[in-house]
């Protein structure tokens, strides 16, 4: 049985007081729905009992051995068609917390999870924020980069994307930067070996064609906005966003509901994406004048 499920109560209960609960789970109907998880590790969503959750990674065996972890249902690359793997009944709900950054191919992972949803159904991510954690030093993804990732079909991180993961991750917590300390000031993770250490480890991959996990993707809130804006306008980004929750004062991550909608006529998508992307804009930057007058508090 899947780890951490909850009665119905229970989970109304729990949600109502964790706010990251009821991100993840937004508009997920109750008390009945079909989902998946993305990579849920030893840290699956908890979910009450009718909400019946089918959990896909990379591999298999993904958090073998790690206490609590979530057992594995579907393995899939994040590039190409997702329903041959998990079966062509629609799914109400996909979530995937602290995920999408580590997917080679983001909008092929994207345009997947979107062809297993009904209509009206929602992608619940949270994505941190990197200029409180430890990709504080990286600059924000690129719409280019996006496109060269998808049009390659990535299916494991390509060489630049672990170079700059592994010669750029900064030494520093979270609370240390919303206390004062300057992220790009912090030592590397590998020390002064780094750019040595970050070469070494993409050369080695590329020629054992291996997987390594690395944050293949670095955004802010505003950032991931503009580049769902970019998609859209290539046609590369499906869905219609719901919903943006800003990275909280003390925090490090960021929430986005996003849903399959009905209308699926491109033009039409891309006039209502338009005006979600606007409004969320807007909606962002009152978060974020919001928490800069608690932060000085």
């Amino acid at each position: 049985m899947r780890p951490g499920l909850l009665s119905l109560d229970a989970f109304l209960t729990r949600r109502a007081a964790d706010r990251r609960l009821a991100r993840l789970t937004h508009d997920m109907p109750l008390p009945e729905a079909r989902g998946l998880e993305f990579g849920p590790g030893d840290n699956p969503t908890p979910l009450p009992v009718g909400v019946q959750v089918a959990t896909v990674d990379h591999a298999l065996d993904a958090g073998a051995g790690l206490p609590g972890a979530a057992p594995i249902d579907h393995a899939w690359a994040g590039s190409g068609p997702l329903a041959p793997i998990v079966g062509p009944d629609p799914f109400d709900v996909a979530i995937a917390a602290q995920v999408a950054q580590y997917v080679p191919n983001l909008l092929g992972w994207l345009r997947g999870i979107h062809g297993v949803l009904r209509p009206g159904g929602v992608l619940n991510l949270s994505l941190p924020d990197k200029r409180f954690m430890f990709d504080a030093a990286r600059p924000a993804s690129t719409l280019a980069e996006l496109v060269e990732a998808d049009l390659l079909g990535l299916t494991r991180p390509s060489p630049r994307q672990l170079f700059a993961h592994a010669s750029e991750a900064r030494a520093v917590a979270p609370a240390q930067i919303w206390a004062g300390e300057d992220p790009v000031a912090a030592p590397r993770l590998s020390g002064e070996a780094a750019l040595a250490h970050a070469y070494a480890e993409a050369s080695a991959a590329l020629a054992a064609g291996s997987y390594v996990p690395c944050h293949c993707w670095v955004f802010t809130p505003e950032g991931f906005l503009d580049l769902v804006a970019g998609a859209t306008r290539l046609g590369l980004f499906p869905f219609v966003l719901n919903r943006v929750g800003a990275t909280e004062v003390g925090g490090f991550e960021f929430y986005v509901s996003m849903r399959r909608d009905a209308e699926e006529e491109p033009e039409t998508l891309h006039r209502l994406q338009e005006g979600a992307i606007d409004h969320l804009g807007r909606v962002l930057a009152q978060q974020r004048r919001t928490a800069t007058l608690l932060a000085g508090r």
